[in-house]
């Protein structure tokens, strides 16, 4: 029973806890962000510093929407926001959009709606991993040795990795600001996003707690397929880091700034 307990605490903090963790922290740090751009520089401002990360936010859910078979409205990838519509209606401050509908009476479309939802934070991860290994191949094989092992971090292994394979001088300053331009735009959830996570998270923790308590009590590989689950959390979880630690940076920078 307390191993299954265990258990349960790694799978669902692993796949759900850590993304929703970050995920708010990085929501409130961007918005922020966003504010002070806004406030110095005018409302475009913000797609223009963050448009990357939109369009990678915006494809995130688009992705995941037909991936979970939803009906596709319409989609907008990237839109610049404007306070007073013409003929007198309300302001529109969407800087993209996915109009999507699915059935209640489908689960599978219902458990969709959480990863949706929660889509962008996959994507940008995912993304900002890529544009590791593509100009600073040393940071991206240093979080997955780090990440490998989640109960004895291989620390100095990592570290020899990342010093060893550092790109030029024009590859990390491009990695940074590609970083920049997807943390301010990408890792921002907005309130249709939680409301739309809402809908299948407790459809989502019931799959999830079904399918450890199978893996725990047949142990059909639990230990291998429960390492698999901590290793990506904390691959997740590291690179979320840093992507908070670029978003504070620019946060501070963006406030100081003068127009």
């Amino acid at each position: 029973m307390k191993q299954l307990v265990i258990n349960y605490g790694l799978v669902l903090g692993s796949l759900l806890g850590l993304p929703a963790v970050f995920a708010w922290l990085l929501t409130v740090v961007n918005r922020q962000t966003k504010s002070n751009l806004v406030t110095k520089f005018g409302i475009n401002s913000q797609v223009y510093l963050g448009c990357l990360g939109i369009v990678i936010h915006e494809t995130s859910h688009l992705i995941m929407a037909l991936i979970f078979r939803h009906g596709i409205q319409s989609v907008r990838l990237l839109k610049l926001p404007h306070l007073n519509r013409r003929n007198g209606g309300d302001d529109d401050l969407a800087l993209g959009y996915v109009n999507h509908t699915w059935s209640q009476h489908s689960f599978y479309q219902t458990i969709g709606n959480l990863f949706i939802g929660i889509a962008p934070i996959f994507g940008c991860t995912a993304s900002l991993l890529g544009l590791d290994y593509l100009l600073f191949p040393g940071l991206a094989h240093a979080i997955l040795k780090l990440a490998a092992n989640p109960t004895r971090l291989a620390w100095t292994a990592s570290w020899s990795v990342l010093t060893q394979q550092v790109g030029n001088w024009w590859q990390l300053l491009l990695l940074l600001l590609l970083t920049v331009l997807i943390v301010i735009g990408g890792f921002d959830l907005s309130p249709a996003d939680y409301q739309n996570s809402a809908l299948g998270l407790s459809s989502t923790i019931v799959v999830l707690v079904i399918f450890t308590t199978m893996i725990t009590l047949l142990d059909v590989h639990a230990a291998t397929v429960l390492q698999a689950i901590t290793t990506f959390g904390l691959t997740m979880a590291i690179i979320l880091s840093y992507s908070l630690i670029v978003s504070l940076l620019v946060m501070l920078i963006t406030r100081f700034l003068r127009a």
